[in-house]
């Protein structure tokens, strides 16, 4: 289980699909988290998937045990980690997503939105 901290820069509220509202210019700790989204007025949502011991194909790195996929609309963030995880989201006056971690490796990945068959 990981801790996500939403501060919430921009201009709107911010609603979790657990029911919490971030209102702007505010913020909300989430502990012992599995998976969640953020949907953000305007920009769309950011999603939190808990992927536990699973490793996104084609990424050997990072190495940590436990993982979560950070995806947003057109770009992705791959977070491992050991014990407890930490992300810390800001979302500022224009709507872009921070993300940052003090525990475990975060890296940028680009995954497809749609796979034809």
């Amino acid at each position: 289980m990981y801790t996500l901290t939403v501060n919430n820069n921009y201009a709107w509220d911010i609603g979790v699909s657990n029911g919490v509202i971030i209102p702007k210019k505010g913020n909300h700790t989430f502990n012992r988290r599995g998976s969640l989204y953020l949907t953000v007025p305007g920009m769309g949502e950011i999603n939190f998937i808990d992927l536990a011991k699973k490793k996104i194909d084609g990424y050997p790195y990072p190495k940590e045990t436990w993982g979560i996929l950070i995806r947003t609309h057109s770009t992705e963030a791959y977070y491992r980690y050991e014990g407890g995880g930490e992300i810390t989201a800001i979302i500022d006056d224009l709507g872009t997503l921070h993300l940052s971690t003090k525990k475990g490796t975060m890296i940028h990945i680009k995954l497809p939105e749609l796979i034809l068959n």
